[in-house]
């Protein structure tokens, strides 16, 4: 006979998409488990760049000091460089992560985060650290050997992986966490749709002072233009890690090629190749680590079965391009974590829970698609300027082709389609959740006037991300954002003049559903001032009309102005979201 451990929730996987679950479970106090095979947190780089959405999770956690701390700052992250050698002559280079003067208005006024790259090695830590300091039990060395689901819960079997011990974890709910080969995925049947290993490539991590490469050429990536080097090799791309003494280098192998893997000293020997400096033969690489992937461009039709929810890689999988997956997978968590607990605390219906799939299933299968857009468009520049991915060019034909009109036209063109790479705003921040925990207002889509896909639209719309604005009170200190007076596991009402009524409604509304929700009067003389009316020119209500936020920061319902029973009108709302009617 087995131990029985009973809990809320278990969560399988504690990479970005669990260990963000487990915190934010954590802090509604619910009782949770999260196990991983692994023997510790990420011990290689893995996703860096941490978007603005994704920082914002990480503030509305308390955590964001902790990841600034230990984060490379944006300006680090400038450019993205297609190069002839990291020493060589530069073909091509882009602005990335909010650098481009011509967009940091957009930056800045989106959202009170900036974008950091934030290894997995520094963010697991962060994270895991402040889920056991809430609480969470947190297991190591730990494989889920299977699982079964009834009406009333799921029963887990697990293994110790120290001691060949084997125990049952009985859960109420279970999250699948447990990355691109989820085992949780795999036993409840997840759908899933697209194709796996449609390339592959080497990672290596390593140790070397390349900060005399990088003094006028700062950025996250640089991919070096080399065609011919080796047959089993392609692409090299050197990734920052820690500016500039430590690299994740990756090196694509060409789709072709179907002999051996290549070795240590190859790879090594390829690296030195890709530095192109003569004088950098005897530069000191120390080797921490090396592994091969592969290249999908996959997503779960739906991500819940039962009881059994999924997040993270386990119901996305895609290159790195676009910088997607850690932000989408933390986002993910967030948005789960709040429903699980009102559920299990029986403060809401459990049909709360089908708008997790509604509302995240439809990202998943964009940023799929997007980063394998993005990275055949980054191959695409590329191959123009010599990479020999798909066309052989020697460099003094690449160089006759930019020479011509016709050849720096279609640079150019490639330029333009290689932006969704680091400036895809409008992906990375867009929120339009329809759903049953987001109640309409009846009003129309916002009019699309710029590419969605690079421009974030900002709008209280339900179903959108709130929108940032900064507010001040009339006291001397700090700006506030309107996402700080919102999140923090609460739902939270916006209004101003002639609004001072919703204060008690939503008081009383609290004490009838034990769900708080929190009342901010912004305008002159009120709570908060708007300085530089950045609020009152979003919110698209009257003044004493209201927003309302949950508490992952998507607006679930908007009222233009003041109605005769706005009790009733609340109450009703909140029943709606919470899946009690």
């Amino acid at each position: 006979m087995t131990d029985l451990i009973n809990v809320d929730v278990l969560v399988v996987g504690a990479g970005p998409a669990g260990a963000t679950t487990a915190v934010f479970l954590g802090k509604q106090g619910i009782n949770t488990l999260m196990i991983s095979r692994n023997r510790g947190p990420a011990d290689t780089p893995r996703a860096h760049i941490v978007n603005q959405r994704a920082m914002e999770v990480l503030r509305d956690a308390g955590l964001e000091a902790d990841c600034l701390e230990v984060a490379a700052p944006a300006e680090n992250l400038a450019n993205t460089f297609f190069l002839r050698g990291l020493a060589g002559e530069e073909m091509a280079r882009q602005w990335a992560w909010g650098n481009n003067p011509a967009r940091m208005g957009d930056v800045l006024t989106a959202s009170p985060c900036s974008f950091v790259d934030l290894p997995q090695t520094k963010m697991e830590p962060v994270l895991l650290a402040e889920a056991t300091r809430l609480g969470v039990n947190v297991r190591f060395d730990t494989k889920l050997v299977s699982l079964e689901q009834d009406e009333q819960g799921v029963t887990a079997l697990l293994v110790d992986c120290v001691t060949d011990r084997e125990y049952s974890v009985r859960a109420k709910y279970l999250v699948g966490a447990d990355g691109a080969n989820s085992r949780v995925a795999r036993d409840v049947g997840l759908p899933m749709v697209g194709k796996g290993g449609l390339g592959s490539a080497y990672n290596i991590l390593c140790e070397m002072d390349l900060s005399a490469y990088t003094a006028h050429r700062q950025g996250s990536l640089y991919l070096i233009l080399q065609g011919g080097v080796a047959e089993w090799s392609g692409v090299v791309v050197f990734r920052m890690v820690r500016p500039w003494d430590k690299w994740l280098v990756s090196i694509y192998i060409p789709p072709n090629y179907d002999g051996p893997d290549a070795t240590t000293e190859q790879l090594l020997a390829r690296i030195r190749t890709a530095i192109a400096d003569p004088a950098a033969a005897d530069l000191p690489i120390k080797i921490l680590s090396t592994s091969k992937w592969s290249i999908n461009d996959i997503h779960a039709e739906h991500v819940s079965v039962g009881r059994v929810h999924c997040a993270g890689d386990a119901i996305h999988r895609h290159p790195p391009a676009a910088a997607l997956g850690s932000n989408t997978c933390v986002q993910d968590g967030f948005n789960l974590a709040w429903k699980l607990a009102l559920v299990v605390q029986g403060k809401a219906h459990p049909r709360l829970l089908d708008s997790y799939n509604a509302e995240r299933q439809p990202v998943a299968k964009q940023i799929v698609q997007r980063a394998n857009a993005s990275m055949w468009q980054a191959n695409g520049l590329a191959d123009y300027l010599g990479a020999c991915l798909f066309n052989v060019y020697s460099n003094e034909q690449v160089d006759a082709k930019l020479a011509s009109p016709e050849g720096r036209q279609g640079y150019e063109q490639q330029l333009l389609d290689t932006r969704y790479n680091g400036e895809g705003h409008g992906v990375e921040l867009t929120r339009s959740y329809r759903s049953g925990a987001v109640v309409e207002d009846g009003s129309a889509e916002p009019e699309v006037t710029q590419d969605p896909e690079l421009y974030y639209q900002r709008s209280t719309r339900p179903g959108s991300a709130l929108p940032h604005g900064w507010l001040i009170t009339r006291k001397p200190g700090p700006l506030v954002s309107t996402l700080d007076l919102a999140g923090k596991g609460k739902f939270h009402i916006f209004t101003s003049h002639g609004g001072e009524a919703w204060r008690e409604v939503a008081r009383r509304v609290s004490e009838r559903t034990g769900v708080e929700i929190g009342v901010t009067l912004v305008g002159i003389g009120l709570d908060y001032e708007d300085p530089y009316l950045d609020w009152k020119n979003i919110r698209g209500i009257e003044d004493d009309g209201c927003v309302l936020v949950r508490p992952d920061l998507i607006v679930g319902w908007r009222c233009a102005q003041l109605p005769d029973n706005p009790m009733q009108q609340l109450d009703q709302v909140m029943n709606s979201i919470l899946g009690w009617a």
